[in-house]
C-alpha cells in the first residue's frame, strides 16, 4: 500500500445551488464515480443507508455532504489521475465519506463506504 503524504494536494471546491427537482450529481453509477462530491440533499449511498444517530440525543443525524474519490480514473472526471501515479484522494476502492451533523447537540459524524 502506498503511503499518503502528510499534507494532501489541495482542490478548490466551487458550490453551485441546484434548482428545485434538479440533482447535484446528474449521472448514475458508474459514470458518477469520482464526481459525486456534494453538499446537502440526500446521500448517494454506495451500499445501504447508514445514517448515524447522534450519540447524545439519539436522533438520526442530518446529512451535510459527501466527499468522493475525486481522482478516480473515470472518463467524465476532470480530476482523474492514473492509479499507478500519485492519487491522494482514493478512499478504498472508489469510496465516499459521508458527513452528518446534529445541529442540536453540535456533534459531527462520518461514515465511509466503498465498492
Amino acid at each position: 500500500m502506498k503511503r499518503r503524504p502528510k499534507v494532501l494536494r489541495e482542490y478548490r471546491v466551487t458550490l453551485q445551488r441546484t434548482r428545485k427537482g434538479e440533482q447535484a450529481i446528474p449521472f448514475n453509477y458508474p459514470d458518477s464515480d469520482g464526481i459525486s462530491t456534494k453538499l446537502g440533499g440526500k446521500p448517494s449511498w454506495i451500499h445501504s443507508d447508514e445514517t448515524p444517530g447522534c450519540s447524545h440525543c439519539k436522533k438520526p443525524m442530518p446529512f451535510i455532504g459527501q466527499i468522493d474519490s475525486v481522482e478516480h480514473m473515470q472518463k467524465l472526471n476532470p480530476h482523474a489521475i492514473d492509479p499507478l501515479k500519485d492519487q491522494h484522494f482514493m478512499f478504498g476502492d472508489v469510496g465516499r465519506i459521508y458527513i452528518f451533523f446534529c445541529f442540536e447537540c453540535l456533534e459531527p459524524k462520518a461514515v465511509f463506504q466503498c465498492y
